[in-house]
């Protein structure tokens, strides 16, 4: 089990249960107490949890208020972006080229990974209509969305996991878990920023993982992201930009920050980088 992996299934203990010992989180997670130390150690430094003698407690700020669902909902260190609903009304048209440029990418019966982001939520929409296509997720508003396309070549296979009731998502080990259940053809996946020098990053710290499982199962994996997202970081680290296959983003000036960004990217990070006709107003 990755550090990674491990941290988010800690951080649903804290939860579930607002403290951990070592002892047990060494038995649960099958790893040796010092390994669970040095864990324990790193989520410290990041703010996520208050070391105690033997084991570990959730900050007071953070402690559960009426159960672990609204705990994890509620924590803005661990998920801070805005909910879904807030998110999908920014750069639509944008975000709308994007995903059809994606799916342009897909083939007959290929069996893709798409992630629970408010860019590849449209790619659905542009899969060719005679293609058949079995997609994974981790989104219940893709499912709901693809539901209502009423395409019966689209076939949809939902991840198990925790639910995420401010990003109509599942997340945690589970999700992890089933995720790994399958080798897809290709994965779209979006997050919160990306920079030439700090790599991929997220605000959500409970999609890190399963970006991750879905990257590590596909045989190409593209990056969606619209040109507000080159010049923006977020808390959590993904990954290094070299982890995918291709970035697709619209057209910038290339005087500005998000095109001269473009340019450092294509020149440090050996990635494809597409870009769709700007459609701002």
């Amino acid at each position: 089990m990755y550090q990674q992996e491990r941290k988010t299934r800690i951080l649903e203990l804290l939860a579930a249960f607002s403290s951990v010992s070592v002892n047990d989180l060494a038995d649960r997670l099958h790893t040796s107490r010092e390994t669970i130390r040095r864990d324990l150690k790193a989520m410290e430094s990041e703010g996520l949890c208050v070391r105690s003698h033997g084991g570990a407690y959730l900050p007071k700020n953070d402690l559960p208020q009426e159960t672990a669902e609204n705990t994890a909902a509620a924590r803005p260190v661990l998920g801070s972006e805005d909910p879904f609903h807030v998110r999908i009304g920014r750069y639509e048209a944008e975000k709308r080229a994007i995903a059809r440029r994606a799916a342009a990418c897909i083939r007959d019966k290929d069996t893709v990974f798409i992630d629970n982001s408010t860019t590849t939520l449209f790619i659905p929409d542009y899969i060719a209509p005679d293609l058949h296509v079995v997609i994974i997720t981790n989104s219940f508003q893709l499912l709901m969305h693809g539901a209502g396309l009423g395409n019966p070549n689209l076939s949809f296979i939902s991840l198990a996991g925790l639910y995420n009731s401010s990003n109509y998502s599942v997340y945690g080990a589970p999700a992890v878990q089933s995720a790994g259940q399958f080798f897809p053809d290709r994965a779209f996946i979006s997050c919160s920023g990306i920079s030439p020098v700090r790599g991929l990053t997220d605000t959500s710290f409970y999609e890190v993982d399963i970006r991750l499982a879905m990257i590590r199962k596909s045989s190409e994996t593209f990056l969606l992201a619209d040109h507000s997202k080159l010049t923006s970081n977020g808390p959590f680290y993904l990954g290094d930009i070299d982890l995918v296959d291709c970035l697709i983003t619209d057209s910038c000036d290339e005087q500005s920050p998000e095109g001269q960004a473009i340019r450092q990217i294509q020149a440090r990070h050996k990635i494809r980088v597409i870009t769709v006709p700007a459609v701002r107003s």
